[in-house]
């Protein structure tokens, strides 16, 4: 063993508008949710579904700065399905909104 976190964060990434759950994680990674959630934390410092939300915050990330996409669709692209679901953690993590976010990013330009 040894890879799995790392492969299963990676095939995660490509499937961040899927319902990723625990469990799904630990079924990719053929471990128990038990088992996976403690090598991953081990392994990243967060718990599997923190690392995912950050996850969906750093692609909404890319997106608010890259794409013409409203708030709305980024949220859905993400997993995080809603505009409102999208600013609360997009706020609690990086202490600012999506939009103030994009306005900023665009201002460096």
């Amino acid at each position: 063993g040894g890879g799995e976190p790392l492969a299963t964060r990676e095939w995660a990434l490509h499937r961040l508008d899927e319902a990723l759950t625990l469990e799904v994680l630990a079924r990719h990674a053929a471990v128990s949710p038990r088992t996976f959630s403690r090598r991953f934390v081990e392994d990243t410092g967060y718990t599997p579904m923190q690392w995912v939300m950050r996850a969906r915050i750093d692609v909404a990330r890319e997106l608010l700065e890259r794409s013409e996409r409203s708030v709305e669709q980024i949220a859905a692209d993400v997993g995080l399905g809603t505009g409102t679901n999208l600013r609360q953690h997009f706020q609690r993590i990086l202490g600012t909104t999506p939009s103030e976010y994009r306005r900023t990013f665009a201002q460096g330009e």
